[in-house]
């Protein structure tokens, strides 16, 4: 059959090849780009005589990497400004749909999404009243809703509704969907040999051939983008199968120029060059099992052999996007370390001191930053938080439960259950085991699996710890079994004690190996000094969860599980936005020149550092300065209401 030549894409990817038997890595770029799209339902009327003239501003606040990005495609007001650490920009507006209160926009807005990063979107309704004024001035604010990308990319369908809030009574919905725009994700499956080949080591002896690739670039020179294992002593060489992206191999271009070219390796490094022929892609895949899959390879302008096309078959690799859309399911799982190590909690200055004033602790604060991210993935938001290293009732136990039930809501329901486990009567102890904490999370990670349809289901677990690892042989060999499973394992390390023991774990620097010498099937460790990012949670964030749609999809497709089809888009009339845990705190606009109207809402995420009662001030979408005070129970990394 004829190969599908796809069209020149510009978004670059990386690989690395499996010559050890480990499941091939496919790196993912660190974003996805993808496509919002509005939907508003029953909005309020704003004319007394007739229907409304809607249309919507959107805003996109989030880390500095994000803004940056943002940025440079469009410039905006500053807004929504934590000392800097979080903007809003506006990144585009809708068309007006005249004359309805259920209007479906056109327009669509591209941004990059970042699944480690806190991207939070506010949508302003207007009622258009001066037709073809920019200034928003000139039309009827309707209210605004505000919601994370990841919660929108985390919902059935990549679509959630949000309520419409800015007055009194029901001001209608809006509805957010995403989805991803289309890329390269191909990848192929080659195979290659060489035949009678050029000898370079003589009459007693024969060359040991490897093999590499490089892309032409524009201005006609080359770049090396792959090469092969060494074969010994054997001028007809037979390489193993290898994965790579496409991306990788020729920009996602079919018919761009390859080289290929064979080399005698010597110890030195001083490769003999052994002969080389040019091709592209296109041809590869179209010449397999037939003479043109057999190219003449050309030394000092004769030929010398052949270079061999055995395999070339061509896949899609799937997107974390794609399995979200698809229903797949994310749960978190925290373990948080009570050994002796840590001091008392009755201590001011220890780990687990629990400042009186609100102030939190890094545990509090690791929990808040990493668990809200990861919370947008879990339909029912519910998760198991354990403790390990803590004597109950007189005996040491390394994975007891925290709080009343076994899983405990969200985010608060985390922080509120840390908090409570000092009443319990534990006993700070030793040592510092994760054998135990990992078991018991890969059982988890296999059962969620199972109960799920086509195992679309896939855990994280966030381990808080203040020490050295005591039992480190058995942690790494249950890490390798569990490199099976669809687990990843984020450490988090608190404290100021020496944690380069852990670095051991993580995969960065090879692959890890059991103490029977068995290969980790793929690297689900990532390793993190808290220290090292305490002054920015949103870089804490983005140095632990960048690595998880990578992990994600390397074990889908390590077990061939595909991603399902994506659920079909919802009727917008009907979908019921659930009630936010989210508090309404006055504000005071201290803008000079500030407007009256109508009351004005948007939400604010609370930074870690930030204890209820202490008095902040942030810009509005509109570039107000409104001046606020955390309230009372508004946890670490928490959003409020701000109405002004």
């Amino acid at each position: 059959t004829t190969p599908r030549i796809p069209k020149k894409s510009s978004m670059a990817g990386l690989v690395s090849t499996s010559q050890q038997g480990t499941v091939p890595l496919q790196q993912q770029p660190d974003f996805m780009e993808v496509e919002v799209s509005l939907h508003c339902r029953g909005l309020k009327k704003m004319d007394l005589m007739s229907n409304s003239d809607p249309f919507c501003v959107v805003y996109l606040s989030g880390p500095a990497k994000q803004r940056q990005q943002q940025q440079q495609q469009r410039s905006g007001p500053a807004l929504l400004n934590f000392n800097n650490s979080s903007r809003a920009v506006e990144i585009g507006r809708t068309e007006v749909v005249y004359d309805t209160q259920d209007p479906d926009f056109t327009a669509t807005f591209k941004m990059q999404y970042h699944f480690e990063e806190n991207q939070m979107l506010t949508v302003k309704v207007y009622d258009e009243d001066k037709k073809g004024s920019k200034n928003l001035n000139d039309h009827d604010y309707a209210g605004c809703a505000t919601v994370s990308l990841g919660e929108v990319m985390g919902s059935n369908g990549n679509t959630t509704a949000k309520k419409v809030l800015g007055g009194k009574g029901n001001q209608g919905i809006v509805a957010i969907r995403a989805e991803e725009v289309t890329a390269c994700q191909d990848q192929i499956n080659l195979q290659l040999a060489g035949a009678n080949l050029k000898n370079k080591d003589g009459w007693f002896g024969k060359s040991d051939p490897f093999v590499t690739v490089s892309r032409m670039n524009e201005d006609g020179t080359w770049s090396l983008v792959w090469k092969s294992e060494v074969v010994m002593d054997n001028l007809s060489p037979k390489f193993k199968p290898s994965v790579i992206q496409v991306q990788k191999l020729c920009n996602g271009d079919y018919q761009r120029p390859l080289k290929f070219e064979f080399l005698d390796w010597d110890s030195d490094g001083s490769h003999d060059h052994m002969g080389f022929c040019e091709t592209n892609l296109a041809s590869i895949i179209a010449g397999v099992g037939k003479p043109e899959g057999r190219m003449p390879v050309q030394y000092k302008n004769k030929t010398h052999g052949a270079l061999v096309i055995m395999k070339a078959d061509v896949s899609q690799v799937p997107t974390l996007t794609q399995f979200l859309s698809g229903g797949m399911q994310m749960s978190l799982m925290v373990a948080v370390d009570f050994t002796g190590s840590n001091g008392s909690p009755m201590v001011p200055g220890t780990l687990h001191y629990l400042d009186p004033r609100g102030f939190p602790n890094q545990y509090q604060s690791a929990i808040g930053t990493i668990g809200s991210i990861l919370q947008e993935y879990d339909s029912d938001k519910k998760f198991p938080i354990w403790g390990f290293g803590a004597r109950l009732n007189g005996v040491v136990n390394h994975c007891f439960q925290i709080g009343s039930e076994p899983e405990v809501q969200g985010v608060r329901g985390l922080l509120e259950a840390y908090r409570g486990v000092f009443s319990q009567g534990i006993t700070m102890s030793g040592p510092t085991l994760f054998s135990s904490i990992l078991a018991s999370a890969k059982q988890r990670s296999e059962q969620l699996a199972r109960s799920t349809p086509n195992q679309q289901s896939y855990s994280v677990l966030l381990i808080l710890t203040d020490g050295i690892i005591n039992d480190m042989k058995q942690t790494i060999d249950t890490l390798v079994e569990a490199s099976d499973s669809p687990l990843s394992v984020i450490i988090v390390g608190v404290g100021s004690a020496d944690f380069s023991a852990m670095e051991a774990l993580d995969g960065d620097g090879g692959v890890l190996k059991s103490s029977k010498f068995k290969p980790a099937k793929r690297d689900i460790v990532q390793f993190v000094p808290f220290s090292k990012f305490a002054a920015s949670p949103s870089r804490l964030a983005g140095e632990t969860l960048a690595e998880i749609p990578h992990q994600v999809v390397q074990y889908m497709m390590s077990k061939k599980i595909k991603p399902m089809p994506a659920a079909p888009p919802p009727d917008y009339s009907t979908m019921v936005p659930p009630e936010e845990d989210t508090s309404t705190v006055q504000g005071s606009d201290t803008s000079a020149g500030k407007g009256e109207g109508a009351p004005q809402f948007f939400e604010v995420s609370i930074p870690p550092s930030a204890t209820p009662g202490t008095q902040m001030s942030v810009k509005s979408p509109e570039g107000h300065d409104i001046a606020f005070i955390v309230p009372t129970g508004c946890p670490p990394g928490g959003i409020v209401r701000l109405q002004y």
